[in-house]
Protein backbone atom coordinates (compact mmCIF):
# COMPACT_ATOMS: atom_id res chain seq x y z
CA UNK A 1 0.00 0.00 0.00
CA UNK A 2 2.52 2.36 0.49
CA UNK A 3 3.16 5.31 2.54
CA UNK A 4 -0.21 6.95 4.18
CA UNK A 5 -1.02 10.00 2.63
CA UNK A 6 -3.25 11.81 5.08
CA UNK A 7 -5.64 14.63 3.54
CA UNK A 8 -7.96 15.47 6.46
CA UNK A 9 -5.89 18.82 7.41
CA UNK A 10 -9.52 20.54 7.44
CA UNK A 11 -10.38 18.41 10.32
CA UNK A 12 -7.08 18.71 12.16
CA UNK A 13 -3.54 19.01 10.99
CA UNK A 14 -0.99 16.19 10.64
CA UNK A 15 2.01 16.04 11.65
CA UNK A 16 2.45 18.62 13.98
CA UNK A 17 5.56 21.13 13.93
CA UNK A 18 8.42 20.21 16.00
CA UNK A 19 7.96 23.36 17.70
CA UNK A 20 4.44 22.43 19.26
CA UNK A 21 5.69 19.15 20.33
CA UNK A 22 8.70 20.92 22.19
CA UNK A 23 7.16 23.51 23.53
CA UNK A 24 3.95 21.15 25.34
CA UNK A 25 7.04 18.68 26.14
CA UNK A 26 8.70 21.51 27.69
CA UNK A 27 5.74 22.45 30.33
CA UNK A 28 5.65 18.89 31.17
CA UNK A 29 9.20 18.29 32.31
CA UNK A 30 9.35 21.57 33.76
CA UNK A 31 7.40 22.98 36.49
CA UNK A 32 4.38 24.95 35.03
CA UNK A 33 1.96 26.78 38.06
CA UNK A 34 -0.97 28.29 37.43
CA UNK A 35 -0.94 31.67 36.04
CA UNK A 36 -2.36 34.87 37.90
CA UNK A 37 -3.24 32.37 40.96
CA UNK A 38 0.45 33.04 42.70
CA UNK A 39 3.22 34.90 42.87
CA UNK A 40 5.69 32.95 42.33
CA UNK A 41 8.86 32.90 39.70
CA UNK A 42 6.77 29.87 37.64
CA UNK A 43 2.98 31.88 38.25
CA UNK A 44 4.42 34.63 36.49
CA UNK A 45 6.59 32.55 33.87
CA UNK A 46 3.29 31.04 33.01
CA UNK A 47 1.54 34.20 32.87
CA UNK A 48 3.93 35.42 30.43
CA UNK A 49 3.92 32.16 28.38
CA UNK A 50 0.11 33.47 27.75
CA UNK A 51 1.06 36.88 27.03
CA UNK A 52 3.36 35.67 24.17
CA UNK A 53 0.76 33.73 22.75
CA UNK A 54 -1.91 36.34 22.56
CA UNK A 55 -0.03 38.95 21.36
CA UNK A 56 1.71 36.67 18.73
CA UNK A 57 -1.75 35.70 17.32
CA UNK A 58 -3.03 39.16 17.66
CA UNK A 59 -0.27 39.84 15.42
CA UNK A 60 -1.52 36.89 12.75
CA UNK A 61 -5.15 38.06 12.54
CA UNK A 62 -4.66 42.05 12.60
CA UNK A 63 -5.74 42.42 15.98
CA UNK A 64 -4.43 45.74 17.71
CA UNK A 65 -4.61 44.97 21.40
CA UNK A 66 -4.55 41.24 22.53
CA UNK A 67 -6.67 42.15 25.40
CA UNK A 68 -9.89 41.78 22.95
CA UNK A 69 -8.52 38.41 21.79
CA UNK A 70 -10.02 35.49 24.19
CA UNK A 71 -8.68 31.91 24.38
CA UNK A 72 -11.15 29.26 24.17
CA UNK A 73 -11.70 25.69 23.75
CA UNK A 74 -12.03 26.23 19.87
CA UNK A 75 -13.50 27.72 17.41
CA UNK A 76 -17.11 26.17 18.50
CA UNK A 77 -16.86 27.99 21.81
CA UNK A 78 -15.84 31.23 20.47
CA UNK A 79 -19.63 31.20 17.94
CA UNK A 80 -21.45 30.15 20.66
CA UNK A 81 -19.83 32.98 23.10
CA UNK A 82 -20.62 35.69 20.37
CA UNK A 83 -23.87 34.29 19.34
CA UNK A 84 -25.26 33.37 23.30
CA UNK A 85 -23.82 36.60 24.36
CA UNK A 86 -24.34 39.12 22.40
CA UNK A 87 -27.75 38.56 20.10
CA UNK A 88 -30.67 39.61 21.84
CA UNK A 89 -34.36 38.57 21.90
CA UNK A 90 -35.87 39.38 18.57
CA UNK A 91 -32.76 40.09 16.54
CA UNK A 92 -32.60 39.30 12.87
CA UNK A 93 -28.87 37.04 12.11
CA UNK A 94 -27.80 36.75 8.01
CA UNK A 95 -25.99 33.37 7.32
CA UNK A 96 -24.20 31.98 4.87
CA UNK A 97 -25.68 29.19 2.69
CA UNK A 98 -22.89 27.29 3.61
CA UNK A 99 -22.79 27.27 7.99
CA UNK A 100 -21.22 24.59 9.97
CA UNK A 101 -23.30 23.74 12.76
CA UNK A 102 -21.23 25.23 14.89
CA UNK A 103 -23.45 28.13 14.10
CA UNK A 104 -26.46 26.69 12.98
CA UNK A 105 -26.84 24.61 16.10
CA UNK A 106 -26.63 27.43 18.46
CA UNK A 107 -28.93 29.34 16.04
CA UNK A 108 -31.95 27.36 15.95
CA UNK A 109 -31.59 27.02 19.95
CA UNK A 110 -31.66 31.00 20.34
CA UNK A 111 -34.51 30.95 17.48
CA UNK A 112 -36.30 28.92 19.65
CA UNK A 113 -35.56 30.47 23.15
CA UNK A 114 -35.03 34.49 22.51
CA UNK A 115 -37.19 34.33 19.13
CA UNK A 116 -33.83 35.23 16.95
CA UNK A 117 -34.65 35.08 12.94
CA UNK A 118 -32.35 33.41 10.82
CA UNK A 119 -32.31 34.58 6.92
CA UNK A 120 -29.81 32.33 4.41
CA UNK A 121 -27.99 35.32 2.81
CA UNK A 122 -28.27 35.71 -1.64
CA UNK A 123 -25.29 33.33 -3.00
CA UNK A 124 -24.60 31.70 -5.83
CA UNK A 125 -24.85 27.43 -6.88
CA UNK A 126 -21.63 26.99 -5.27
CA UNK A 127 -22.25 29.15 -2.07
CA UNK A 128 -20.48 32.23 -2.70
CA UNK A 129 -22.11 35.52 -1.15
CA UNK A 130 -23.70 37.81 -3.75
CA UNK A 131 -22.60 41.25 -2.25
CA UNK A 132 -24.55 43.57 -4.24
CA UNK A 133 -28.01 41.68 -3.34
CA UNK A 134 -26.88 41.63 0.15
CA UNK A 135 -25.90 45.51 0.16
CA UNK A 136 -29.91 46.08 -0.74
CA UNK A 137 -30.94 44.54 2.71
CA UNK A 138 -28.43 46.90 4.44
CA UNK A 139 -30.02 47.52 8.34
CA UNK A 140 -32.02 44.18 8.29
CA UNK A 141 -29.57 42.34 10.26
CA UNK A 142 -28.05 43.08 13.34
CA UNK A 143 -25.31 40.44 12.66
CA UNK A 144 -24.41 37.82 10.18
CA UNK A 145 -22.22 35.12 10.44
CA UNK A 146 -20.04 33.52 7.74
CA UNK A 147 -17.27 30.87 7.11
CA UNK A 148 -14.32 32.92 6.30
CA UNK A 149 -13.97 29.27 4.16
CA UNK A 150 -16.05 26.58 3.96
CA UNK A 151 -15.22 22.93 5.00
CA UNK A 152 -17.16 21.26 2.40
CA UNK A 153 -16.23 22.88 -0.43
CA UNK A 154 -13.25 25.16 0.29
CA UNK A 155 -14.95 28.08 -1.37
CA UNK A 156 -13.73 31.31 0.35
CA UNK A 157 -15.77 34.24 1.24
CA UNK A 158 -15.13 38.05 0.93
CA UNK A 159 -15.51 38.63 4.74
CA UNK A 160 -14.37 42.43 3.99
CA UNK A 161 -16.20 42.90 0.97
CA UNK A 162 -19.84 41.57 3.44
CA UNK A 163 -18.42 44.18 6.06
CA UNK A 164 -18.37 46.82 3.78
CA UNK A 165 -22.01 45.62 1.83
CA UNK A 166 -23.79 45.98 5.82
CA UNK A 167 -22.92 48.92 7.40
CA UNK A 168 -23.99 49.09 10.93
CA UNK A 169 -24.24 45.34 10.65
CA UNK A 170 -21.65 42.97 13.08
CA UNK A 171 -20.10 40.21 11.02
CA UNK A 172 -19.12 37.18 12.53
CA UNK A 173 -16.45 35.70 11.00
CA UNK A 174 -15.87 31.55 11.36
CA UNK A 175 -11.95 31.60 10.96
CA UNK A 176 -11.43 27.68 11.39
CA UNK A 177 -10.60 27.07 7.97
CA UNK A 178 -8.49 30.35 7.36
CA UNK A 179 -6.45 31.45 10.33
CA UNK A 180 -2.50 30.67 9.58
CA UNK A 181 -3.97 29.95 5.97
CA UNK A 182 -4.94 33.00 4.27
CA UNK A 183 -4.53 36.88 4.90
CA UNK A 184 -6.85 37.89 7.90
CA UNK A 185 -7.14 41.55 9.37
CA UNK A 186 -9.96 41.89 11.20
CA UNK A 187 -9.91 45.34 12.33
CA UNK A 188 -8.86 46.42 8.78
CA UNK A 189 -11.57 44.86 7.24
CA UNK A 190 -14.50 46.16 9.49
CA UNK A 191 -14.92 42.51 10.96
CA UNK A 192 -16.79 42.63 14.32
CA UNK A 193 -16.59 38.71 15.70
CA UNK A 194 -14.04 36.17 14.83
CA UNK A 195 -13.15 32.89 16.13
CA UNK A 196 -11.01 30.12 15.06
CA UNK A 197 -9.18 27.05 16.45
CA UNK A 198 -5.58 26.05 17.05
CA UNK A 199 -5.51 22.62 15.45
CA UNK A 200 -6.27 23.11 11.90
CA UNK A 201 -4.37 26.00 9.90
CA UNK A 202 -2.19 27.03 12.69
CA UNK A 203 -1.06 23.75 13.31
CA UNK A 204 -1.64 23.48 16.98
CA UNK A 205 -3.01 21.19 19.41
CA UNK A 206 -6.55 20.17 19.85
CA UNK A 207 -8.61 21.73 22.73
CA UNK A 208 -7.42 25.76 22.04
CA UNK A 209 -8.53 28.59 20.07
CA UNK A 210 -9.67 32.13 20.44
CA UNK A 211 -12.12 34.63 19.88
CA UNK A 212 -11.99 38.11 18.35
CA UNK A 213 -14.66 40.69 20.06
CA UNK A 214 -14.44 44.30 18.78
CA UNK A 215 -13.69 46.66 21.67
CA UNK A 216 -17.28 48.57 20.71
CA UNK A 217 -19.14 45.17 21.09
CA UNK A 218 -20.92 44.23 24.16
CA UNK A 219 -20.68 40.79 24.71
CA UNK A 220 -21.91 38.99 28.16
CA UNK A 221 -19.41 35.94 28.89
CA UNK A 222 -19.96 32.10 28.71
CA UNK A 223 -18.37 31.22 32.08
CA UNK A 224 -18.19 32.91 35.09
CA UNK A 225 -15.67 32.30 38.39
CA UNK A 226 -12.14 32.24 39.07
CA UNK A 227 -9.87 34.72 36.87
CA UNK A 228 -6.62 35.24 38.96
CA UNK A 229 -7.63 38.76 39.04
CA UNK A 230 -10.51 41.17 41.72
CA UNK A 231 -9.92 38.33 43.70
CA UNK A 232 -11.70 39.99 46.78
CA UNK A 233 -14.72 40.31 45.04
CA UNK A 234 -17.81 37.98 44.10
CA UNK A 235 -18.91 39.63 40.89
CA UNK A 236 -17.22 38.19 37.81
CA UNK A 237 -14.21 40.57 36.49
CA UNK A 238 -15.54 42.93 33.20
CA UNK A 239 -12.36 43.99 32.11
CA UNK A 240 -10.82 42.03 28.80
CA UNK A 241 -9.71 39.43 28.49
CA UNK A 242 -9.87 38.43 31.73
CA UNK A 243 -13.91 38.23 31.53
CA UNK A 244 -13.93 35.60 28.75
CA UNK A 245 -11.35 33.27 30.50
CA UNK A 246 -13.43 32.17 33.76
CA UNK A 247 -11.27 28.90 35.03
CA UNK A 248 -8.02 27.60 35.03
CA UNK A 249 -6.28 28.25 31.50
CA UNK A 250 -5.53 25.22 29.19
CA UNK A 251 -1.47 26.16 29.39
CA UNK A 252 -0.26 23.18 27.45
CA UNK A 253 -2.65 23.50 24.72
CA UNK A 254 -1.06 27.70 24.75
CA UNK A 255 1.74 26.79 24.63
CA UNK A 256 1.32 24.33 21.55
CA UNK A 257 -0.57 27.14 19.75
CA UNK A 258 2.55 29.44 20.42
CA UNK A 259 4.64 26.35 18.78
CA UNK A 260 2.22 26.19 15.67
CA UNK A 261 2.44 30.35 15.47
CA UNK A 262 6.07 30.37 15.70
CA UNK A 263 6.46 27.90 12.65
CA UNK A 264 4.03 30.01 10.93
CA UNK A 265 6.19 33.62 11.51
CA UNK A 266 8.85 30.94 10.21
CA UNK A 267 7.53 29.66 7.07
CA UNK A 268 4.55 31.68 6.23
CA UNK A 269 0.47 31.32 5.85
CA UNK A 270 -0.36 28.19 4.22
CA UNK A 271 -2.56 29.08 2.19
CA UNK A 272 -0.64 29.41 -1.02
CA UNK A 273 0.62 25.95 -0.62
CA UNK A 274 -3.04 24.58 0.12
CA UNK A 275 -4.21 25.54 -2.99
CA UNK A 276 -1.33 24.50 -5.34
CA UNK A 277 -2.37 21.37 -4.54
CA UNK A 278 -5.94 21.77 -4.23
CA UNK A 279 -5.53 22.44 -8.21
CA UNK A 280 -3.35 19.69 -8.90
CA UNK A 281 -6.77 17.87 -7.77
CA UNK A 282 -8.93 19.50 -9.48
CA UNK A 283 -6.68 19.39 -12.87
CA UNK A 284 -5.90 15.46 -12.99
CA UNK A 285 -9.66 14.58 -11.14
CA UNK A 286 -12.24 16.92 -13.34
CA UNK A 287 -12.10 14.59 -16.60
CA UNK A 288 -13.22 11.42 -14.26
CA UNK A 289 -15.80 9.50 -15.50
CA UNK A 290 -18.76 9.77 -13.30
CA UNK A 291 -16.94 12.18 -10.92
CA UNK A 292 -18.27 15.30 -10.08
CA UNK A 293 -16.71 18.29 -8.22
CA UNK A 294 -18.78 20.65 -5.84
CA UNK A 295 -15.65 22.61 -5.36
CA UNK A 296 -14.37 25.89 -7.43
CA UNK A 297 -12.63 24.84 -9.90
CA UNK A 298 -10.54 28.32 -10.81
CA UNK A 299 -7.58 27.89 -8.52
CA UNK A 300 -9.08 29.86 -5.02
CA UNK A 301 -10.65 26.80 -3.30
CA UNK A 302 -8.40 25.61 0.18
CA UNK A 303 -10.15 21.79 -0.52
CA UNK A 304 -11.29 19.38 -3.16
CA UNK A 305 -15.13 18.21 -2.62
CA UNK A 306 -16.18 15.53 -4.87
CA UNK A 307 -18.85 12.74 -5.48
CA UNK A 308 -18.42 9.79 -7.95
CA UNK A 309 -22.19 8.82 -9.56
CA UNK A 310 -23.01 5.17 -8.10
CA UNK A 311 -20.64 5.14 -5.03
CA UNK A 312 -21.12 6.27 -1.62
CA UNK A 313 -19.07 8.43 -0.24
CA UNK A 314 -17.86 6.27 2.86
CA UNK A 315 -17.27 3.29 0.37
CA UNK A 316 -15.08 6.00 -1.91
CA UNK A 317 -12.93 6.66 1.09
CA UNK A 318 -13.02 3.56 2.44
CA UNK A 319 -11.48 1.95 -1.02
CA UNK A 320 -9.11 4.79 -0.81
CA UNK A 321 -7.41 3.66 2.43
CA UNK A 322 -7.15 -0.12 2.54
CA UNK A 323 -6.26 -0.10 -1.20
CA UNK A 324 -3.99 2.93 -1.56
CA UNK A 325 -3.31 4.21 2.41
CA UNK A 326 -5.35 7.56 1.33
CA UNK A 327 -6.94 8.80 4.72
CA UNK A 328 -9.55 11.39 3.61
CA UNK A 329 -13.54 11.93 5.33
CA UNK A 330 -16.53 11.07 3.49
CA UNK A 331 -19.82 12.30 4.51
CA UNK A 332 -22.14 15.69 5.97
CA UNK A 333 -18.60 17.33 7.87
CA UNK A 334 -20.79 18.68 10.26
CA UNK A 335 -22.34 21.16 7.34
CA UNK A 336 -26.25 19.91 6.38
CA UNK A 337 -26.88 23.09 5.43
CA UNK A 338 -23.75 23.33 3.16
CA UNK A 339 -25.01 19.80 1.84
CA UNK A 340 -28.41 20.81 1.23
CA UNK A 341 -27.38 23.83 -0.88
CA UNK A 342 -25.28 21.99 -3.15
CA UNK A 343 -27.20 18.93 -3.85
CA UNK A 344 -24.87 16.60 -2.05
CA UNK A 345 -27.82 15.39 0.70
CA UNK A 346 -28.12 12.96 2.48
CA UNK A 347 -24.48 11.17 1.51
CA UNK A 348 -22.39 14.37 1.50
CA UNK A 349 -18.86 13.99 -0.54
CA UNK A 350 -15.61 13.05 -0.27
CA UNK A 351 -13.23 16.15 0.76
CA UNK A 352 -9.60 15.98 -0.04
CA UNK A 353 -8.33 18.53 2.23
CA UNK A 354 -4.39 19.13 1.98
CA UNK A 355 -2.12 20.91 4.55
CA UNK A 356 1.69 21.88 4.77
CA UNK A 357 2.92 17.96 5.10
CA UNK A 358 1.57 17.15 1.77
CA UNK A 359 3.58 17.04 -1.11
CA UNK A 360 2.68 17.50 -5.42
CA UNK A 361 3.87 13.35 -5.67
CA UNK A 362 0.79 12.54 -3.36
CA UNK A 363 -1.72 14.76 -5.01
CA UNK A 364 -0.57 12.47 -8.57
CA UNK A 365 -0.93 9.26 -6.60
CA UNK A 366 -4.44 10.06 -5.10
CA UNK A 367 -5.58 11.23 -9.14
CA UNK A 368 -4.21 8.06 -9.88
CA UNK A 369 -6.10 6.32 -7.15
CA UNK A 370 -9.44 7.95 -7.66
CA UNK A 371 -8.83 7.20 -11.53
CA UNK A 372 -8.98 3.54 -10.24
CA UNK A 373 -11.83 3.35 -8.33
CA UNK A 374 -14.17 5.47 -10.49
CA UNK A 375 -13.28 3.07 -13.36
CA UNK A 376 -14.27 -0.31 -11.35
CA UNK A 377 -17.40 1.38 -10.37
CA UNK A 378 -19.94 -0.87 -12.40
Amino acid sequence: MGETIYLDHAATSWPKPDAVAAETARLFAELAANPGRSGHQPAIEAARLIFDARSRLAALLGVADPANLAFTRGATEGLNLVLKGFLRPGDRVGVSPLEHNSVMRPLMRLAAERGIAVETLPADALGRLDLAAIARLAGRFRLVAVAHASNVNGLVQDVAGLARALPGTAVLSDAAQTAGVLPIAVEAHGVAFLACSAHKGLLGPTGIGACYLGPACNVAPLLEGGTGSQSESVEHPAFRPDCYEAGTPNLHGIAGLRGGLAHIERHGLLGPHKRRLASLLVEGLREVRGLRLHCPTDGSALLVSLTIEGLPPDRVAAALEAAHGILCRPGLHCSPCAHRHLGTLPAGTVRFSPGHGNTEEEMLRVVRAVHAIATRNP
